[in-house]
């Protein structure tokens, strides 16, 4: 099924049915500021399993996690320096991705050496659905592992319809994936070029 909601004052009622769904292990499609992510909340190992299902791949490989706003991501990495702090202020909101430290807030079945990928995408869907449930939402791309993201709500719907429980359709995203950095060593190391511009 694919809820539409308003891409810049996304309704209440329609962001309460989606977390609604959130709650209830419900994976979702939704659009962020840079492609369609795959999602459900990060303390639910049921639904996370069924993403990595769904797209086939590797449960090694990490999946970042989509927080509401800086005080969010704060309680998932561990003590930031001033330095790292300065900079994770100028990548968000926007299409980044930062590699940080795991604090213990982030669940065993989402770390990877003892890290975690945070994200606290430029669009409006997303800090507020995160907001609304109280914890941050996974984000990886809408698609089987191996082939290009699916870009629209109708194409997922087609595609993935039968495995998800919610396509929200909230504007389309860029088309680019994130641009990924890793904040853990004493200077940043660029790991994905993407849509954001590197250096800032």
């Amino acid at each position: 099924m694919i809820l539409s909601l308003h891409p810049v004052n996304p309704q209440q009622r329609h962001l309460e049915q989606v977390a609604e769904v959130l709650s209830r292990d419900g994976v979702i499609a939704y659009p962020t500021d840079t492609l369609y992510g795959l999602g459900c909340l990060v303390s639910r190992k049921k639904a996370v399993d069924r993403i990595q299902a769904m797209k086939g791949r590797d449960p090694k490989k990490p999946m970042s996690i989509l927080c509401s706003d800086m005080e969010m991501l704060c309680r998932y990495t561990r003590h930031l320096d001033t330095p790292t702090f300065r900079i994770l202020k100028q990548m968000f909101p926007g299409p980044y991705t930062a590699v940080l430290p795991c604090s213990r807030e982030v669940p065993r079945h989402l770390q990877s050496k003892r890290t975690v990928g945070l994200r606290i995408p430029d669009h409006t869907f997303c800090r507020a659905i995160a907001r609304l449930v109280g914890e941050p939402i996974i984000t990886t791309s809408c698609n089987v592992s191996g082939e290009e993201p699916l870009t629209t709500s109708w194409e997922i719907q087609e595609a993935l319809g039968h495995l998800l429980d919610l396509v929200v359709d909230c504007g389309d995203p860029a088309g680019l994936a994130s641009t990924v950095v890793d904040l853990t060593g004493d200077e940043p190391v660029l790991l994905r070029q993407g849509a954001g511009p590197w250096p800032l």
